[in-house]
């Protein structure tokens, strides 16, 4: 039986991805910032599947040494999951930046030293399409802009970690290199395994929740987190795969769009009205997250996903689909009410 490793294993796509690799055969062993959240990832899995003698646990920290060479010893692959998500704009970006950076530093040059058969690293659009004025048109081959200074530090941190894994398996010797490859999701979103449901459900949440009492028009680019477990299992398997990023998206939609397919499922507290541009911006100065957006006020991003689609022979599900079902989950775990 194949073992596979999953870094940061209690995470919202982590969890997926721990259930897709056990329905297929798979060993998982996952590693955990602190085993207190073992026994809630064994019931989120068992939702499921079963995962009873098919999942290890072991403790290992981004920002520390300790465990990596023996968490990957004998797994023949690498699923590097694990990075901090931390919307809007810290006091320090180094709290997020570095962790980032570090961590995937560990568990590649891990991954390296046991030779495993490919490493496949959770990156993100963020390291694609970020910081540029009037560029609106994406594909794999895209590098996020870090010369622009007001970047998110989000976007840095997935940035510069995914450089450093193309960097650093280009300078290996080559008896020495392993295959790699990366998977790079736009927002994700949809059901969760756990009561966790991930900080890219915030985009629903905040149409539900009476924290935005308007909608606004600015292109979000969706992508289902089911999508984006199996792509990781395809990307790891795939004989093509290797050297090759993976851009994601399923749909590119108005934010206002999100709320009227809400409203017409009978979530009426999403908003009826789009707010001026204006008004966002107003908006945006005493609630951070919205801050987030404005770069996108009024702009729809026209994103190429060919590597997906042609190598991983990728068809998304429909995304209408998540976002109703993500609603649902919201009000059922009563983070809604």
């Amino acid at each position: 039986m194949n073992k596979v490793f999953v870094s940061g294993g209690s995470g919202y796509i982590a969890l997926h991805c721990i259930a897709k690799l056990i329905q297929k055969g798979f060993f998982v062993k996952t590693s955990l910032r602190s085993m207190n959240r073992k026994t809630e990832v064994i019931q989120s899995i068992s939702k499921v599947v079963d995962c009873e003698n098919k999942l290890q646990f072991c403790e290992l920290d981004l920002m520390k040494d300790d465990g990596w060479d023996q968490a990957i010893e004998e797994c023949d692959y690498v699923l590097h999951i694990a990075s901090p998500l931390m919307l809007g704009f810290p006091k320090n970006p180094d709290d997020i930046i570095k962790p980032a950076v570090e961590g995937l530093e560990r568990c590649l040059k891990s991954a390296v030293k046991n030779k495993v058969k490919r490493f496949v690293m959770t990156s993100s659009f963020a390291a694609i399409g970020s910081g540029f004025k009037n560029k609106t048109n994406f594909d794999d081959n895209d590098w996020t802009n870090l010369d622009n200074p007001q970047l998110n530090p989000y976007n840095i941190s997935k940035t510069k970690a995914e450089m450093f894994l193309w960097d650093f398996i280009e300078q290996l010797d080559q008896n020495k290199k392993i295959e790699v490859c990366t998977i790079n999701p736009t927002v994700v979103i949809g059901p969760s395994l756990s009561n966790d449901m991930g900080g890219s459900n915030l985009a629903i949440r905040k149409l539900l929740d009476g924290s935005m009492p308007f909608s606004a028009k600015f292109g979000i680019d969706l992508v289902d987190v089911q999508d984006v477990a199996d792509m990781h299992i395809e990307a790891m398997l795939n004989k093509d795969a290797s050297g090759k990023r993976f851009l994601l998206s399923s749909q590119t939609i108005w934010y206002s769009e999100i709320s009227k397919i809400l409203r017409s499922n009978g979530f009426e507290k999403s908003p009826k009205y789009i707010a001026p541009n204006l008004l966002i911006r107003l908006f945006s100065i005493f609630d951070k997250e919205v801050r987030l957006i404005l770069d996108r006020l009024g702009i729809k991003y026209n994103l190429n996903t060919n590597n997906a689609n042609q190598i991983l022979n990728w068809k998304p599900k429909n995304i209408e689909k998540a976002i109703i079902d993500t609603a649902k989950q919201l009000y059922e775990l009563k983070i809604i009410e």
